[in-house]
């Protein structure tokens, strides 16, 4: 049965594209996951992977072989994590993703007492601005902001946004009176927001604007976006929360005050549909009600409910 752990090995090379980066991950080295794969090529009598200087591409045989070694994994982990279930208590690693803005205001306060509650639990918190694969990255949890959630996922709360530039740029470029002042002006994107460079304005008299803007820089990390906005080079939309210190400065003003901007949505989605561990209810429950304390909306619970999350949100 040697050959099983190798399967293992073989998925994860596969999945992370790399010798090096499934040896770090696997806490072996590289030249030893090297020699497991050639082992199990072979103990089944074939080549599984093309080896060039620059990368790793699969066989054919490597490719369906790969199928069901991805299969024999995610079984191996179901039944880890459905004796954790019937344990009827939460234990094992819990990976939980977010956004280094939301992470760092939000996401770690609201595990304060998670963590000290739960000493079987290990979390993982992997800190970045991009939306990564849930599934290839092993996450169980993440926090998330976008315009609307998915089927499935779980609303937290609503963020305010805000238009806001620099005084430097706003005192060398057009006035901005109207929403249609701002064709004229530089706009700072924020890609995994979205491609659509376009902002929906409403105003105290109930009326409604959709601006295109015109991007002069996208980032798809929000500090360099925040940074480039102090520096004077455009318009950005960013959440009042993250910007709220720079206005009451005077470093950013907002623009356009006496129109609002759809506000943002906070939101938990797990790669977990079906059933759901034990370890991530708790924390799901756990975040709900901090949201709730802390940084209540109207609309708390699932966005649309699948048979799992709905369970969650009681």
């Amino acid at each position: 049965m040697e050959y099983l752990p190798r399967m293992a090995i073989f998925a994860r090379v596969v999945e992370l594209g790399a010798f090096s980066k499934a040896a770090r991950e696997l806490g072996l080295t590289a030249s030893s996951v090297s020699q497991h794969i050639r082992a199990l090529e072979g103990f089944l009598g074939t080549t599984l992977l093309h080896r060039t200087t620059r990368k790793l591409s699969l066989t054919e045989a490597g490719s369906l072989f790969y199928q069901n070694c991805a299969r024999v994994v995610t079984e191996a982990r179901e039944a880890q994590q459905n004796i954790a279930t019937l344990n009827n208590e939460p234990v094992g690693e819990l990976r939980i993703a977010a956004s280094s803005f939301m992470a760092a205001n939000y996401l770690v306060p609201a595990l304060e007492d998670f963590i000290k509650s739960n000493p079987k639990i290990n979390v993982s918190l992997d800190v970045s601005d991009h939306n990564i694969d849930l599934v290839e990255s092993r996450i169980d949890l993440a926090l998330r902001v976008g315009s609307t959630a998915k089927y499935g996922d779980i609303h937290l709360t609503r963020l305010n946004a805000v238009l806001c530039a620099a005084p430097a740029y706003l005192e060398t470029h057009q006035a901005i009176q109207t929403p249609a002042d701002l064709h004229q002006h530089d706009f700072l994107l924020f890609t995994p927001h979205g491609e659509q460079s376009c902002v929906d304005l409403k105003n105290q008299s109930g009326d409604s604007v959709r601006v295109r803007l015109q991007p002069r820089v996208s980032a798809n990390h929000a500090r360099a976006l925040h940074r480039l906005a102090l520096q004077g080079h455009g318009i950005a939309r960013l959440l009042q929360a993250k910007v709220q210190a720079d206005i009451d400065s005077g470093q950013l003003v907002v623009v356009l005050p006496q129109w609002r901007l759809d506000s943002f949505t906070a939101y938990l989605t797990t790669r977990h549909r079906d059933e759901i561990p034990l370890k991530v209810k708790k924390c799901i429950e756990h975040i709900q009600t901090y949201f709730s304390l802390h940084h209540p909306a109207s609309v708390l619970g699932v966005v649309a409910t699948s048979e799992g999350a709905s369970k969650v949100a009681g």
